[in-house]
């Protein structure tokens, strides 16, 4: 089946809608279904004062969408990304979403899953501009869908990851055009992969809670009951919060059975609150028992970990700063040794 980028607002207007009813949905412009025009012609005529790319997009998003097909839906307001199936055919329901009154309905496999949990390839071919479009990355859907499953806890993830790189696409034509922003999240995030797998993490980590003002003592080497790092706010580090930290540096999610051990060594340390970082991500099962534990443990995925890199970047160390070189804090040096 085909797989279909399919974008939900310039800022994600109506993410949340398409989610909670089920469906996909555009407006490219377009005040009348597209039943109404018999062909392509005839729907650019309709929107001749848009770009000939809006007739274009809207005309495969209902003729050529099939039941079954697999739709990506970027989430700009939660830097997720949401996976489902063409259940039905193209309707045109303006009384549901004024401004994106053009559906198909869709079953969402999956909601929430971090861009970081895909493929490098497979992240850049989700930053086209395009409101519709198709991911140019060597067999999408297969790779797509064992990142979802993975996610879900249904299958044990791939630890050898292996991000391939996409086929140049038409710097000219709507799915040539990327959403900057979210590149250079991408590219930090990869860099973090890149130069801080393993125990470097731990460090990457201790640096960005020292630039926080807390007090850090990293655990020895070794196993430490599931604890890598202990901090606490004030000068000797006395004072609230007290944070038990445990850091992942590999590829591969983290599992309850690691947060459920953090969460029982909180009292051990006699610490407040805990904090869990995981480059490789965190199983649904997961996020989903961190919101019953709101107030005592925070998740650092990758993305979450690129964030806190970019509010403390100045106060880091420089061997730090140097693995990560930003210019004005926003853009990844690429001319660097990687």
């Amino acid at each position: 089946m085909a797989v279909w980028l399919i974008r939900a607002g310039r800022r994600g207007e109506w993410e949340a809608a398409s989610i909670e009813h089920g469906v996909t949905a555009v407006g490219l412009g377009a005040r009348r279904g597209v039943a109404e025009f018999q062909t392509r012609d005839a729907l650019r005529g309709e929107l001749r004062e848009l770009p000939q790319s809006s007739a274009d997009q809207l005309w495969r998003f209902a003729k050529e969408l099939r039941i079954g097909d697999m739709v990506v839906l970027p989430c700009k307001r939660t830097r997720t990304i949401a996976v489902g199936r063409v259940r039905g055919e193209y309707a045109y329901r303006p009384q549901l979403c004024a401004e994106a009154p053009h559906t198909r309905p869709v079953e969402w496999c999956a909601t929430d899953v971090p861009r970081s949990d895909f493929d490098q390839d497979l992240i850049n071919s989700f930053g086209a501009l395009a409101t519709v479009s198709q991911p140019q990355a060597p067999d999408a859907e297969a790779r797509i869908e064992k990142a979802v499953r993975a996610y879900l806890e249904q299958i044990e993830p791939d630890l050898a990851g292996g991000a391939q790189t996409p086929p140049d696409a038409d710097p000219d034509g709507p799915e040539g055009q990327v959403d900057l922003d979210q590149e250079i999240r991408d590219r930090i995030v990869a860099r973090l992969k890149r130069k801080f797998a393993g125990v470097r993490l731990e460090r990457l980590v201790q640096s960005i809670l020292c630039a926080s003002d807390y007090e850090v003592m990293r655990t020895s080497a070794g196993p430490d009951g599931g604890v890598d790092i202990v901090a606490g706010r004030g000068e000797l580090g006395f004072e609230q919060p007290r944070l038990c930290v445990q850091v992942k540096g590999r590829n591969s999610r983290v599992g309850l059975s690691e947060y459920d051990r953090l969460l029982g060594n909180l009292a051990t340390y006699r610490a407040e609150h805990g904090l869990l970082v995981s480059l490789g991500g965190f199983t649904k099962p997961v996020r989903d028992r961190n919101a019953q534990s709101f107030f005592q443990i925070r998740l650092w995925g990758a993305e979450e970990l690129a964030e806190r890199l970019l509010d403390t970047y100045e106060r880091l160390p420089a061997d730090i700063r140097r693995d990560v070189p930003l210019r004005d804090r926003k853009v990844l040096e690429e001319a660097t040794a990687a």
